[in-house]
C-alpha cells in the first residue's frame, strides 16, 4: 500500500515537472509574433485583393485602349508585394521560430526586436521631417495655394508620431520587462 502510494506520488511528481511554463519573455515574444502574422497575413491578402481588382478593372473599363495593358501592369505590380508578405515571415516570427522555447533566447530576441523597431521609427522620423521641410522649400501647389503648407503639416505631424511614440516591439519589451520586474 505504502509502495503504491509511493509510486503515485513519483507519478504526480515527474508528471507536473513535465508540465513546463514558459517563462514572461518566451509569453511575449509569442504575443508579439503572432501579432505580426496576423497583421502580415492582412495586409498580404488586402495587396494582392486592391492589385487584383485594379488589374481586373483595367481589363473592363481600359482594355479598348492604349492603356489597357498598363493597368494590367500596375495591377500585378500591387499584387506582387502582397504576395512576398505572405510568403516571408516577420522578424518577429523569424525571433520566435529560433529562440522561442528558451527564455534568455527569447528575452535577447526581445532585446534586439525593440533596438530594430526604434532604430527603424527614428529613421521614418528623419525621412518625414525632411519631406516636411522640402515641402517647405519647394513649394508645389497643385488644387490650392496652401498644398505644400498642409504637406509639410502632415510630415511633421508623422515624425512627431515616429519620435513620440513607441513601436509595437518596444512596447513588447517595455511589457516583458515589467513581467520580469514582476516576477522577481
Amino acid at each position: 500500500m505504502l509502495t503504491k502510494r509511493l509510486v503515485l506520488v513519483a507519478i504526480a511528481l515527474v508528471s507536473i515537472s513535465a508540465c513546463v511554463h514558459a517563462g514572461p519573455a518566451q509569453d511575449v515574444l509569442a504575443d508579439l509574433a503572432g501579432a505580426a502574422r496576423s497583421e502580415r497575413i492582412v495586409s498580404g491578402v488586402t495587396t494582392i485583393g486592391v492589385g487584383v481588382a485594379v488589374g481586373v478593372a483595367s481589363g473592363i473599363f481600359l482594355m479598348g485602349t492604349e492603356f489597357g495593358v498598363y493597368g494590367l501592369i500596375a495591377g500585378g505590380v500591387i499584387a506582387v508585394p502582397g504576395i512576398v508578405l505572405l510568403v516571408l515571415p516577420s522578424s518577429a516570427e523569424q525571433e520566435y521560430a529560433q529562440s522561442g522555447q528558451s527564455e534568455i533566447e527569447s528575452a535577447l530576441a526581445l532585446e534586439r526586436l525593440a533596438d530594430q523597431g526604434r532604430r527603424d521609427r527614428f529613421l521614418s522620423g528623419a525621412g518625414n521631417v525632411a519631406a516636411g521641410v522640402a515641402a517647405l522649400i519647394y513649394p508645389i501647389n497643385l488644387l490650392t495655394p496652401h498644398d505644400s503648407l498642409y504637406s509639410a503639416l502632415a510630415s511633421f505631424g508623422m515624425a512627431a508620431y515616429d519620435f513620440l511614440i513607441p513601436s509595437r516591439e518596444e512596447a513588447a519589451y517595455d511589457r516583458y520587462a515589467a513581467l520580469a520586474k514582476e516576477g522577481t
